[in-house]
């Protein structure tokens, strides 16, 4: 059921909420084998992100001036509509991983544990590392490039070299018409005003997945991130960044056991 434009609520009423947000070039249905995995034992939100699948678009709001605060007033309005009452466990990958942390750090909700699959918490790298150097090439390219060959770019560096190339026309095109929320993405990864340190306020408990095959970008902020948040642990899984899509059965596994074990440990 859609409870506004790109937020789906799916699973059983009256269950422990989990809210599911999704990476960059996708949509909520990248869940959609976790979401029939557990919807017997939670109420879950599913979110589109600005500019992706049924959402609205981010186009009235100028590419470099884009940050999170613009996403999270519709998750609080669906969280509102729904009247969820206990506190909510947040799964998230890449792009809505370091959403997820931003809401678990700011505690505008009570939260109660948190998965992330490779949040690309950018703005916790420093200028100088080899790490920001890369990303900052690639998020250059957003602009650099003509559209094609940007989204080509992004597509690829996630994924393998001529990834894109290989998708049926009708993804391509969908990917081509979300660049333009690529760009205020990175806008919003880079510009977050969160330092790393700050991250030692996110005092739930916090599973971080990782790709083995990923990208030095998204190694570097996971291994910043174990170091600062108090209640931490860490898998790295036989898959790359796109994990949770490429490897649903393999990632799924492992927030299922975790969301389940904090379920029963409140419970």
């Amino acid at each position: 059921m859609m409870i506004l434009p790109g937020v789906f609520r799916f699973g059983t009423p009256a269950q422990p909420p989990l809210l599911l947000l999704h990476s960059s070039q996708s949509t909520s249905g990248q869940w959609r084998a976790l979401i029939q995995q557990i919807q017997a034992e939670f109420d879950i939100l599913a979110v589109d992100l600005l500019g992706y699948g049924k959402a609205p678009d981010a186009n009235s709001i100028e590419p470099e001036a884009f940050r999170f605060a613009d996403e999270l007033p519709r998750i609080l309005e669906a969280i509102d509509l729904v009247e969820w009452e206990q506190p909510i466990t947040l799964v998230g990958h890449s792009y809505g991983g370091a959403l997820a942390l931003k809401i678990a750090l700011e505690k505008r909700v009570a939260v109660q544990s948190l998965v992330v699959f490779e949040p690309v918490a950018f703005h916790v790298l420093t200028a100088n590392e080899p790490a920001r150097l890369e990303i900052d090439k690639i998020a250059a390219q957003m602009d650099q490039f003509d559209q094609r060959a940007a989204t080509a770019a992004f597509v690829d560096y996630w994924n393998i070299p001529g990834f894109f190339d290989s998708l049926p026309e009708r993804m391509q095109a969908v990917m081509l018409q979300q660049a333009s929320k690529v760009t205020r993405d990175f806008a919003a990864l880079m510009g977050e005003p969160y330092e790393l340190a700050d991250y030692r306020l996110v005092d739930v408990p916090v599973l971080l997945l990782q790709g083995k095959y990923t990208q030095a970008s998204a190694r570097q902020v996971a291994q910043h991130l174990l170091h600062i948040i108090p209640n931490i642990q860490s898998k790295v899984l036989e898959c790359g960044h796109m994990g949770p899509v490429t490897h649903p059965e393999l990632v799924n596994a492992e927030i299922v056991r975790f969301v389940r074990h904090q379920t029963n440990e409140v419970a």
